[in-house]
This record gives C-alpha cells, structure tokens and sequence, in this order.
C-alpha cells in the first residue's frame, strides 16, 4: 500500500479538522430578528456583526483516560440588539443519513440516547445565564469519564438554546423567532484498546459520469468520495487527487481531514474550479484512513468536453469540413475527366 509522506503531511493538516467540519455550527445567525432598535452598545457595532450570536469553537476532539475529566471553554458572543437568556443542555448524536454530500452527517438525538453516549458526561458550572447585547460570556464544559468505561468513541453536543429578553412594552415582530438553538460539537475518545478501522467505498465523478462540460468557478468539477468508518471511534480521513491529462502537466488538489463516526459511511464533495484543456484524463486518488498511515487508493477515466457553444462550432466545422473535402474530390474528377 502506498503512502506519501503522511507523518508531515499530517501534522499540519490535522490543524484543518476542527475548522472543516461543522461549519453549520460555527456561526449561526438568529436572522437579524428585523429589529428596529438599533444596537447602542460601541462594541456590539464595531465588533460582531449585526443579528449574529456566535459559539467557538464549533467542535472539540478529546481524548481521556477512565476515570479522569477535561475540561473546555466555549466562548458566547452576543452581537443582536437585545439581551438574551441562554439554557445549556446536551444530547447525543448520532449519522444521519446521506443521499447526497450536501446532507447533514450529523443529527442531535434531543432526549434519545445514541448508540456512543456523552450527554450524561457532561457538566457545567452555568445551566442558564444572560449575556447582554454585545458581551461576551466564556462557558466551561467538563467531560467526565467513569473509570469503568470501555475505550472507545463517544459522541454528543452541547445546545444552546436562545431566548429574547423583551422590555416591557418592546413590540415583538411577528418574524422574530422565540428560541433559537446552536450546538457544539464534542467527539471524545476513551484512551485505551479501541479499533480503528475503515476504508474507501466509493470515488468517481457525481452520478458516474464519463464526460463533464470544461469546469470554471460558477461550474466547478465535481467528485464524490465515500468512505466506510467500521471500527468503535472516529477518524479522519484526508489525502489528494491528482489529475492527469493525456497530454500536458498533471494538477494536484488537497483534501482536507473531515471526521467520520463509527459505523458510518459519510460522503463527500471535491470541487475542481481549474478550467481544464478539453481532452482525456485520469483521476487519481490517494485517501489516508486517518489511522496508521493506511492509504487507499483508486483511479478512474473521464473527458473533458465543450459547453454547448463549444459543441455548436465543433459541429458547424465537422459539417464545413465535410463539404470542403467532398467538393474538392469533384473537383478533381472533373478535371481528371
């Protein structure tokens, strides 16, 4: 099995995964609320941007012995215009099912519990609190481990949920959402014997397709990959496809670490925005499982063809061409005659 310098490689592209994945929980904005009263605090308006409350980090990865605890601060950032009263609970999370790659791969479980539970690992010194329009609140979150639990993943989230504090007398807009909730990820390993295994199901481009138009930004290349996680914690699969032309100089294109849960198989999308010659080419894969530098690899052949003006003139020249050669063997039968 081929690897290409993962021990460097790794290093600093593991400092991508907690950026990569859960954006959706990065920023969530509580939709400007269409409030009319502007916010009047100087740091509110320089600071943070108008109607948004932020939660960072988006997703925390520990890994703790049994029988110890870490803890980890989440930072709150009111930047609406009212002051807002914010509950903490937590859930379990579980895959979600993936028709496409733009399905979420991750759901909260509310009060089910998942299959790799940490909500009840949880705890934090402030269950509700109000965090004034454009302040800060800095909240811990501690996971405890029993000292009995097997090693292994657990997997749950911290959900904020958020309320309006109205002055008596504020008229509501009838647009202006009553809770509103975001979470934090927490994807914590059990250090002991855990199994790490999984590998690559699927790579090629979207439906299968053998042609693709000449891509550009606005219409980009479109690869899917697919891969399996079998094993009892998560990983984080990344590596780099290369594209190979039939004549010319090959292209490589980073992908980035994105963690998948134990027991399932998460899609993802590669976008290439080069606009590439039209011609054949190759594309190959190289996919580090996220454990003891296994790569998987896999290859498959496409063309790249023109758009439809493209097309048109290709055409329009084939059919000019055709009359150009038939009209000169007339030509010289005539003469010959």
């Amino acid at each position: 099995m081929a690897t290409f310098g993962i021990s460097s490689y790794n290093k600093g592209m593991k400092k991508f995964t907690t950026q990569v994945e859960g954006v959706l929980f990065t920023m969530v904005f509580i939709a400007t609320y269409l409030f009319s009263i502007a916010p009047t605090n100087a740091f509110a308006a320089e600071t943070l941007p108008t109607g948004a409350f932020i939660v960072q980090p988006a997703k925390i990865e520990l890994a703790i012995l049994p029988g110890e605890e870490e803890t980890r601060v989440l930072t709150l950032s009111n930047g609406t215009a009212f002051p807002l009263l914010v509950s903490v609970s937590y859930e379990d999370v579980a895959t979600n099912i993936q028709t496409t790659p733009n399905d979420e791969p991750i759901r909260l479980l509310g009060k089910n519990g998942g299959a790799y539970p940490l909500k009840e690992l949880f705890s934090t010194t402030k269950q509700s609190f109000n965090i004034l329009s454009g302040k800060e609140v800095q909240l811990p979150i501690t996971v405890h481990i029993p000292s009995d639990t097997e090693a292994g993943g657990r997997y749950g989230s911290v959900v904020l949920t958020l309320k309006p504090i109205l002055s008596v007398g504020t008229k509501q807009d009838m647009n202006i959402a009553v809770e509103s909730r975001l979470a934090t990820l927490f994807y914590v390993r059990v250090r002991g014997e855990a199994k790490e295994k999984g590998h690559l199901v699927a790579f090629g481009l979207f439906n299968n397709a053998k042609t693709t138009p000449v891509p550009s930004g606005d219409t980009p290349l479109k690869f899917q990959v697919a891969y399996e996680n079998t094993g009892t914690v998560h990983v984080n699969p990344y590596g780099r496809l290369t594209l190979t032309p039939l004549i010319g100089t090959a292209k490589t294109y980073i992908i980035d670490p994105l963690a998948v849960l134990p027991s399932e198989t998460r899609m993802r999308e590669v976008d290439v925005r080069d606009v590439l010659p039209i011609g054949y080419y190759r594309a190959h894969l190289e996919l580090n499982r996220g454990y003891k530098d296994i790569v998987d690899e896999s290859e498959v052949g496409f063309f790249v063809i023109p758009g439809a003006m493209g097309m048109t003139v290709i055409i329009l020249g084939i059919i000019f061409l055709t009359w150009l050669i038939r009209r000169s063997l007339a030509l010289s039968k005539h003469f010959v005659a």
